[in-house]
């Protein structure tokens, strides 16, 4: 590591960082907060950027800042891991592991995959985070995430995403809506108002064909982000979504929402699950994925995931 950023510097900075105040810092770390600060400054200066803005209560970061921020948490989680990867060879799988789920994944299987974790790796601490598919690459990069489910392929060759199943996309509405039956036609869906997520991101795991996401963008009534403020928003019959059947299990079990497959074109992404090339995975992250992948598998046995299963695409490492 260069000498510029070594381990005590990055430990003072990211705790100074969020805890919000030299003073804090100092209390948690049992440094003084005069050579607290001064190795920030010192860091500050080695680096030739302004990390922190001074206040009068605390600080705040600059772009630098986080920047820094990100990948300072990501080193100091990796030397946590290797040393209790290290140290728990011969115990059960202990440490930290930190998963991102896209929101349906954390609709589908979520729930099911944290009480497997709590019920069976009882030494690790989880930590799990929701968000698009490609912004978890980005916590992937930066260390902020172990493992993760995610509907987009990573265009970074250090993630290594394995497919895990392909999904067909469903029109999720009412059955006041939408009906009931088979399958429906993209541009009848397209006649009602639609509700979808805003990002360009997303419009482009739920179709690879340009023509079709630029139609699907020219119709949205309404943007919603979040996964459950969506269902709610379509279950109060505002409109209708194109999602993955997954996001809304309980819903349509219950006939709060109907679930017709999208046709003319038909629509389908396929699910990753991503992990890091570059960082040696510990053994609590290697039994997490186990059960990630156990959880999945399930999910679309009993049909909450419906889908294609890639049992030959699949490593069990």
């Amino acid at each position: 590591m260069s000498a510029k950023l070594d381990f005590r510097r990055l430990r003072y900075f990211v705790a100074v960082c969020e805890l919000g105040s030299f003073s804090r810092a100092s209390e948690f770390l049992n440094v003084a907060q005069s050579a607290l600060s001064q190795h920030v400054a010192s860091l500050e200066q080695d680096l030739g950027v302004q990390l922190l803005v001074r206040q009068p209560r605390g600080v705040s970061r600059t772009e630098a800042g986080d920047r820094l921020h990100a990948h300072a948490r990501g080193v100091l989680h990796a030397l946590e891991q290797a040393e209790l990867d290290v140290v728990s060879l011969a115990r059960s799988a202990v440490g930290p592991v930190m998963v991102g789920f896209n929101y349906t994944a954390m609709e589908a299987i979520g729930l099911p995959f944290i009480r497997r974790v709590a019920a069976t790796l009882t030494e690790v601490k989880l930590r799990v985070i929701e968000a698009h598919s490609e912004i978890m690459h980005d916590w992937m990069l930066s260390g902020q995430a172990d493992i993760a489910l995610t509907l987009v392929r990573p265009n970074d060759d250090r993630l290594e995403a394995v497919p895990l199943l392909d999904e067909e996309l469903v029109c999720l509405g009412t059955r006041a809506m939408i009906g009931d039956g088979g399958p429906i036609d993209l541009a009848d869906v397209l006649r009602l108002p639609l509700i979808m997520p805003g990002r360009t991101a997303v419009l482009q795991a739920l179709a690879s064909d340009a023509a079709v996401r630029r139609a699907i963008a020219e119709k949205v009534h309404l943007e919603i982000e979040s996964a459950i403020p969506l269902k709610r928003a379509v279950g109060a019959g505002l409109g209708v979504t194109v999602q993955s059947a997954a996001l809304a299990g309980d819903e349509i079990a219950s006939g709060e929402l109907v679930a017709r497959p999208v046709v003319n074109p038909s629509m389908g992404r396929t699910l990753y699950l991503v992990s890091s090339r570059i960082k040696t995975a510990s053994r609590a992250v290697m039994e997490a994925r186990r059960l990630m992948v156990d959880v999945v598998r399930e999910a679309h046995a009993t049909g909450r995931w419906p889908g294609r299963w890639r049992d030959s695409h699949l490593e069990t490492r």
